[in-house]
């Protein structure tokens, strides 16, 4: 006779019938205090939102570092596969990386060029409200 188990687990010899009821005690729209620990479920999606909707320049920044760090990962990934074939010295080894590293890095900047060529009129009206806000 429980429920999710709240309750009695046999009303045998309770002289209940074991009917689990709602409790009229908890209700989510009371005022809680403030600095409580607990949030409100209101505030809990309000935060989840707030890091969907940051600024557009945040965004853009974490957009750059996430592609400079996949450049770097693809050096470091050269790097082990030359370390592991041991047969070059560690001089070749750093070259080969500076190169890979310089060829990934200029291929990025052409995109990131071409990409910033063109905009459309909708991002540029919402980047001009944004700024006026």
């Amino acid at each position: 006779m429980s429920y999710n188990g709240i309750g009695l687990k046999s009303a045998k010899g309770s002289s209940t019938s074991g009917h689990v009821q709602r409790s009229l005690a908890n209700n989510p729209n009371r005022r809680r205090p403030q600095g409580s620990q607990q949030q409100h479920p209101t505030a809990i999606k309000k935060a989840s939102q707030d890091k969907t909707n940051r600024p557009l320049a945040v965004q853009k920044q974490m957009a750059t570092h996430m592609e400079k760090r996949e450049i770097e990962v693809q050096v470091s990934e050269l790097r082990d596969r030359l370390e592991d074939d041991e047969s070059l010295p560690e001089e070749q080894i750093d070259a080969q990386c500076k190169a890979l590293r310089a060829k990934l890095t200029s291929e990025w900047q052409e995109q990131q060029r071409v990409y910033s060529l063109y905009t459309s009129r909708k991002t540029r009206l919402s980047e001009e409200q944004q700024l006026q806000e």
